[in-house]
């Protein structure tokens, strides 16, 4: 990750979307526009949005629409011809022209991420100002990791202030401190992820240690903050009692006192076949509303307020 530091104006700082999402909310209060930045600093285990780990724009292969024509495979220019019944299948040589994309018939190929503006993206969040004012809502960046494009958060989240406009970020916590509190003057709610309570467990599971992330909390705590706390419950990795104790205690140690429980989502499964890869965790299930009301009750035992996912 990079420092701050561009003396750009804030309306032409570009960054790397994957995804506009309008009616957005489960990303803070009210109605949301859900800002999805791509890349991002962890690997984890179950991640969602697989789509958003690389920082770059990707071409994804929708494979139910696809034909089998090998139009692709005969307009790439650069002879991926062991991609033919798949071209963006990993491990391939596809060097991301998008001729590919040009020629399908079918829509079976497209592009996943686009360079924009901050400014667009305050002029897409200034549209939806009146369902704002009428919901409590605003704008929410997420990814991805939001901060691992700090020059653009920071930007598009200023501008969306100037107007008025909440603004919420969903963060791993995982950045250089500058970065952070940088973007804290412009950020009205943090969403903040943890996975684990123990260093090790965290970087088995997503590649780092949660040492960084969590000695950021401290010092957005310190800073007055509004933070809520976010769990993605993944099962068999930390769902149990003990899992959520240990992170309640966690938290509660650098001062944050609410959390949301987030229900692990099995819908990741299909994204995953988009960029050829395979889903880690084919035979996980989603937690009942009964499973979930008892780790909440744990958490809420332990001194946290629990804010509903």
């Amino acid at each position: 990750m990079r420092s701050p530091g561009s003396a750009a104006p804030p309306g032409s700082v570009i960054g790397t979307v994957f995804a506009l999402d309008q009616t957005a909310v489960h990303d803070g209060p009210g109605l949301r526009l859900a800002v999805y930045l791509k890349g991002c600093p962890l690997r984890c285990l179950w991640c969602h949005s697989p789509e958003s780990i690389d920082p770059r724009p990707e071409i994804v292969w929708y494979e139910p629409q696809c034909a089998r024509c090998g139009a692709c495979v005969q307009a790439c220019p650069h002879d991926v011809r062991e991609a033919a019944d798949a071209p963006v299948r990993e491990g391939t040589r596809c060097r991301r022209c998008g001729a590919c994309v040009e020629v399908c018939p079918h829509g079976a190929l497209a592009w996943k991420g686009e360079e924009m503006t901050a400014g667009r993206v305050a002029e897409e969040a200034q549209r939806l100002l009146p369902f704002f004012w009428r919901s409590g809502g605003g704008v929410t960046f997420t990814g991805g990791e939001p901060l691992l494009q700090p020059d653009f958060t920071f930007a598009a989240s200023k501008l969306c202030r100037r107007s008025g406009i909440h603004v919420a970020l969903e963060t791993t916590g995982h950045a250089l401190w500058d970065i952070v509190e940088r973007q804290a003057a412009v950020t009205d709610l943090w969403l903040y992820d943890l996975k684990h309570a123990d260093p090790e467990r965290h970087r088995a599971d997503t590649g780092v240690s949660n040492r960084r992330l969590l000695a950021n909390l401290g010092r957005l705590v310190d800073l007055g903050a509004e933070i809520v706390i976010r769990v993605p419950l993944i099962p068999g990795h930390n769902d149990t009692a003990a899992d959520i104790t240990a992170l309640a205690d966690q938290a509660l140690r650098r001062g944050a006192t609410r959390i949301s429980l987030l229900p692990f989502n099995p819908a990741a499964h299909g994204k995953y076949s988009w960029l050829r890869r395979t889903y880690p965790l084919p035979d996980a299930r989603q937690q009942s509303s009964d499973e979930i009301a008892a780790l909440e009750d744990v958490a809420r035992g332990r001194g946290m307020t629990i804010v509903p996912a």
